[in-house]
């Protein structure tokens, strides 16, 4: 059975964002509160957790990285667990890792089903396409930069913007471009070159910049133009492209791909304009709060409470909290935090995903009952390749041993190599889902302080035994850091 990896429109509109697990404490009985986790009969006490980070100097004594490393403990205990113990894969329900792949696999054969490739772009087309596009376009140019003054009055504003006049009108007269660049740009990164800012393709540059270094001729010299670096006089010195017959079949590619994707979109349109899809009174505030609290129960009448309406159907709470489950803790604070109009379009681009496998059913679209094995299969495999890669496969009690005691020595030992940067870590993603569902699972995060105080002590009473410096501190144990307000520029 071939299953598509290519990512289409169509396709888009199931694949919101990875498909990973964050683990937040629910299921099961209450822990008691020296227990940070539980997976399964498994349970990490506070006193475990904290001697296994302390002695990484390198990690910080914050909740965060606690909460890191027990989901990993988690899922690592009852991917061991499951891959050892005789027969317990063939029992666990691979229902929300299944459903997404079906879902992924019907889409797709629905668009192989209306969506016709059409014959190959001719060349004249192609020729066409390279002069009207001209792609790989690269201009070099050099530019003048004058910052306004921070908090500068309207006169101070006033005679920046002359003194940029001034400047464009000696440069247009015959002036030396690159020397007025030394003297007056205030652009660190270019002044000393003469404003000399090398070739640059297309989107490297803010659009109002670039858009006029792209319309110059070698040789002209721009009006002043501002962006939010300032005031910039651009001169562009040179203009090139790559060579038709180096891109041809590439450009015959691009082509194609663009028929295919104005294709889907109006199949696409033709599917969703019919179906009036409108959100339901409340979808909006029950959505952000689902974000906000995707693993606690639903009673029947909750879960089948509309988030958006259409035409023959709804999409539910009860579907949105899969996909929310299938999602990293990252992406659902997003989510509850987004705007109104971001989250009414990822509803949107949900429900679209919706209608789309409904019409891919009625269209008699389905998987055969040997496809939907071979799915299933795949998918225990993948549990066992996962568990080969972290060396959490063929455990053998001692004589005399449990698996469960097994189990738990190996795990112990896969994550004190991990928080030595000895192994690498590697996620389960949405793998994580069945296992928990299946056995069981929960973190404490009332605990989570509590470990983070007495790694705190452990280090300050030099209780450590050995103090470890790794390669390198695994990323996925290191909290974000918050950017600064902006981020980067980009541009010149």
């Amino acid at each position: 059975m071939r299953l598509h990896s290519g990512t289409t429109l169509l396709l888009g509109a199931l694949l919101i964002g990875p498909l990973l697990l964050a683990g937040c404490d629910r299921d099961g009985p209450r822990m008691s509160p020296d227990t940070v986790a539980r997976a399964g009969d498994f349970s990490l006490q506070v006193e475990g957790a904290a001697r296994l980070l302390a002695p990484i100097d390198e990690l910080p004594s914050d909740p965060e990285v606690v909460a890191a490393l027990a989901d990993f403990w988690v899922d690592y205990h009852l991917l061991a667990l499951a891959v050892n113990r005789e027969g317990e894969l063939d029992r666990i329900d691979l229902g929300p890792v299944f459903r997404q792949q079906e879902s992924q696999e019907l889409v797709m054969r629905l668009r192989d089903a209306v969506i016709e490739e059409g014959e190959p772009p001719s060349d004249q087309e192609v020729e066409a396409f390279y002069e009207a596009e001209r792609p790989g376009e690269r201009v070099r140019a050099r530019h003048i930069l004058l910052l306004n003054p921070e908090g500068a009055t309207p006169a101070q504003l006033d005679s920046v913007r002359a003194l940029a006049e001034d400047l464009r009108d000696r440069a247009r007269a015959g002036a030396d471009f690159a020397a007025l660049a030394e003297e007056w740009s205030e652009d660190p990164g270019s002044a000393a070159r003469g404003g000399d800012l090398g070739f640059f393709p297309r989107g490297s540059m803010v659009p109002a910049f670039e858009e006029v270094a792209f319309s110059l001729e070698p040789g002209e010299v721009s009006d002043v133009v501002e962006t939010q670096f300032g005031l910039h006089i651009i001169r562009t010195e040179e203009r090139e492209f790559p060579d038709m017959g180096e891109i041809r079949e590439q450009l015959r590619t691009q082509i194609q791909m663009q028929r295919t994707s104005q294709a889907e979109s109006i199949f696409v349109a033709g599917i969703e304009e019919p179906a009036d899809v409108q959100l339901a009174d409340g979808g909006l505030e029950r959505a952000r709060e689902l974000a906000a609290d995707a693993d606690a129960t639903l009673s029947s009448r909750e879960a089948n409470q509309p988030l958006t309406r259409y035409q023959g159907g709804s999409y539910t709470a009860r579907d949105y909290r899969e996909f929310l489950l299938n999602q990293p803790e990252q992406l659902r604070q997003q989510i509850e935090m987004a705007a109104d109009d971001q989250l009414e379009g990822l509803l949107r681009n949900l429900t679209r995903g919706e209608l789309l496998v409904e019409e891919a059913r009625s269209r008699g679209i389905a998987l055969g009952s040997d496809e939907v094995e071979e799915i299933q299969r795949d998918i225990r495999e993948q549990y066992r390749n996962m568990a080969g890669l972290l060396g959490l496969a063929d455990i053998t009690p001692e004589e005399g041993e449990s698996l469960n005691a097994a189990v738990e020595q190996r795990v112990d030992e896969v994550m004190n190599r991990i928080v030595r940067g000895e192994q690498d870590v590697f996620p389960l993603g949405n793998l994580s889902l069945p296992l928990r569902d299946h056995f069981g699972w929960g973190l404490n995060e009332s605990a989570m302080d509590r470990v983070a105080d007495r790694i705190t002590a452990l280090r300050a009473e030099g209780q450590v035994e050995e103090t470890i410096t790794p390669d390198a501190v695994p990323e996925e144990l290191i909290p974000e850091e918050t950017p600064p307000p902006g981020g980067d520029e980009g541009g010149e």
